[in-house]
């Protein structure tokens, strides 16, 4: 987000702002501008659909638009840029933070980059070319150049007066990085280093040689876990010499796990493509383009729990019973092999498991499903045995309840440990063939787990009956 401090803003309810850019007032939208912090106009634009973002858009002056920027949807504000004259644009793309600045252009269509790049200053336009060249989802592309950084051979005299002069750009003075003269980073300091030594202390002596970096070409997520683990405000990036390129700061590293946590719970229910817009902001054929393959998949797929179901027509209707507890044992299965498949996936983006410990899963994952399996399959299995009223379903006269009970207690128990497993080893085999683990979750375990309860269900049923 931006560096600049916001002056006189104070928390506004959201459906406050709302009500006030719907107003068709340009003295309540300017008002609210002036009242409400820019963090709280993005959430309130998040509730706006298409046409009503682009009335408000229309009604806002540039000055506004330039305060706004930073937290806007590229989309929208590259629409209003368009009505602009040059020198309008011109002060909004000079308005962003360097990081967000690079956001935008990576948003806009390519053919259109280099015209928003020719109206930039030269400075930002070499920071934005430089910072273009790595990839959106890389810890390059998601750093900043405004950064505290100084020479190791200066004194804190020299450079408090170095930083003096671009303290206001600086998005986190906090950490002040000490780099070597051929610009390779070899530790930092403290703002409070410099404010409670002598003038004339030598940088290297203050200097905090236990550091944290990234490369530049690694992933962003890895950023910002390095960030939460080791609980850093600022993560340096570095090329492949550790020549210091920029940093991360802490609110790009919230942006990032929001990001990626929003992936793979939409990954995880089936969802294919990248959410770039709030739910209203997205249109329905977006909704629909991105969930319409799996549904599809799964859909055709469920059709084997058909053909398994028609395999053992002659079970079923033998022992019209076994009907009641089908639904169960299969649903049990597909809410338990969800919960596996969840947590592992969780683990595995917190970097608590990998390939290697696919074993160590496979085994809890057992041992866990066995016990909850085992309860469940027991308490099932007496309420068949002792209260199920048999006015209800009648029991053929060849198997007794005692049968039935054994059936639909062993059945979950065995359909709850297939799950489990299958739900907890499904999302790291994935990883092991460089797919995304939560493409297998939910949705696919589910199907999966119907037809494994069909078999494991109509099997026992043969087998003891």
């Amino acid at each position: 987000m931006s560096s600049s401090e916001t002056e006189g803003h104070e928390p506004v309810d959201t459906q406050t702002i709302v009500d006030a850019l719907l107003s068709h007032s340009d003295q309540e939208i300017l008002e609210i501008s002036k009242r409400a912090h820019p963090g709280d106009i993005e959430q309130a634009f998040e509730r706006l659909d298409e046409e009503e973002r682009e009335e408000v858009l229309s009604r806002i002056p540039v000055d506004v638009l330039s305060e706004w920027a930073d937290y806007l949807p590229p989309s929208d504000v590259e629409h209003r840029l368009q009505d602009l004259s040059e020198k309008g644009k011109k002060e909004v793309l000079e308005s962003f933070a360097d990081d967000e600045l690079v956001d935008f252009l990576q948003e806009v269509e390519e053919v259109d980059r280099p015209q928003y790049i020719d109206l930039l200053p030269d400075e930002k336009r070499q920071i934005s070319e430089d910072l273009l060249q790595y990839p959106e989802h890389t810890a390059g592309g998601r750093m900043t150049m405004a950064m505290a950084m100084v020479e190791e051979s200066l004194t804190v005299k020299q450079a408090l007066d170095e930083l003096e002069p671009v303290r206001e750009d600086i998005e986190v003075l906090s950490r002040i990085y000490v780099v070597n003269k051929d610009g390779k980073l070899i530790g930092n300091i403290r703002l409070r280093d410099l404010a409670f030594n002598a003038w004339n202390t030598p940088i290297e002596s203050l200097l905090d040689s236990d550091h944290f970096s990234i490369q530049a070409h690694e992933d962003q997520e890895a950023a910002a876990q390095m960030m939460s683990r080791y609980d850093l405000m600022t993560l340096p990036v570095i090329d492949e010499e550790e020549q210091l390129l920029g940093v991360i700061t802490y609110d790009d590293a919230l942006e990032i796990l929001e990001e990626e946590s929003t992936e793979d719970m939409e990954k995880i229910s089936g969802i294919g493509g990248e959410r770039e817009l709030a739910y209203l902001q997205t249109p329905a054929l977006v909704h629909f383009r991105r969930r319409f393959g799996w549904v599809l998949i799964l859909a055709f797929l469920a059709l084997i729990s058909g053909w398994v179901w028609l395999k053992y027509e002659s079970i079923m209707k033998a022992y019209f019973i076994l009907a009641l507890y089908l639904p169960m044992v299969v649903a049990a299965g597909g809410n338990t092999g969800a919960q596996s498949a969840t947590m592992v996936i969780r683990a595995m983006s917190l970097g608590e498991l990998g390939p290697r410990q696919f074993w160590r899963v496979v085994w809890k994952e057992f041992q866990v499903g066995l016990g909850l399996g085992a309860v469940l399959g027991i308490c099932v299995a007496l309420q068949v045995r002792f209260l199920l009223p048999a006015e209800w379903v009648p029991i053929p006269d060849d198997v007794g309840a005692l049968q039935i009970a054994m059936v639909v207690g062993l059945a979950l128990t065995g359909q709850i440990v297939t799950s489990t497993l299958i739900g907890g080893s499904l999302p790291i085999l994935a990883r092991m063939l460089k797919l995304d683990p939560a493409v297998v979750a939910s949705p696919a375990i589910t199907t999966i787990v119907d037809v494994s309860g069909s078999i494991i269900y109509f099997s026992l049923a043969q087998l003891l009956f």
